[in-house]
């Protein structure tokens, strides 16, 4: 399809499945330049597992990915993505702090990651005693989400990928991530039940297959 020829990564042919069920069959997708792109459709239709693709997490068969107008694997991509995946993954026994800190060396993050990242989880309510001196492990689930997507949008990498990120937030902490998000240009992907009105997305992407 025409449409597709145009944006910051761009993928042809995905295909994709588990055992003889084939979720996704020559997929083609493009998520433009400067903002988000929502993934919507129905429950089954494979939005989370499209996430995981993107993310490297899951091998897909792809016949062409571009990033920008470069030619390279889809695989290769990941090292370009900030993936905000629904499951927060945080060594319970350290705080916050701590966690920010060794998720700054896994990722390679540049000095200065730390202290953006605890910015963000402030403006997402989560204090200064509580991320230096609380174990994530005694974290609500909602403090686990905020220092999450805080963990991930402070990343350097160029694109975002966020699995229903509102779903654990308060309705202030909704607006404040919304804010969050509309100031922050990086080309990405959305997936959420509930889109607020006022998140601006660049394009959205419906997802068509069989109801779970």
């Amino acid at each position: 399809m025409k449409g597709w020829l145009m944006g910051a990564l761009l993928i042809a042919g995905l295909s994709f499945g588990y055992d003889d069920a084939l979720l996704f069959e020559n997929l083609d997708l493009s998520f433009p330049e400067g903002g988000l792109t929502g993934i919507v459709g129905k429950n089954g239709t494979g939005k989370s597992t499209l996430c995981d693709i993107v993310a490297g997490i899951h091998a897909a068969e792809v016949q062409v990915c571009e990033w920008r107008g470069q030619s390279l694997h889809l695989a290769d991509f990941a090292q370009l993505v900030a993936y905000a995946s629904q499951e927060p993954e945080f060594f319970p026994a350290l705080t916050g702090i701590e966690n920010l800190e060794l998720l700054g060396l896994l990722l390679e993050q540049p000095d200065g990651y730390v202290a953006r990242t605890a910015e963000l989880a402030g403006l997402l309510g989560i204090s200064p005693e509580d991320l230096r001196r609380k174990q994530s492990g005694n974290y609500s689930g909602g403090m686990r989400e905020k220092l999450w997507l805080a963990a991930q949008l402070g990343t350097d990498r160029e694109f975002l990928i966020l699995d229903e990120p509102f779903e654990s937030l308060d309705s202030d902490s909704v607006d404040v991530l919304v804010g969050i998000l509309n100031e922050d240009h990086r080309s990405g992907m959305l997936v959420s039940h509930v889109v607020p009105a006022s998140l601006e997305l660049v394009d959205v992407i419906e997802l068509v297959g069989a109801e779970e």
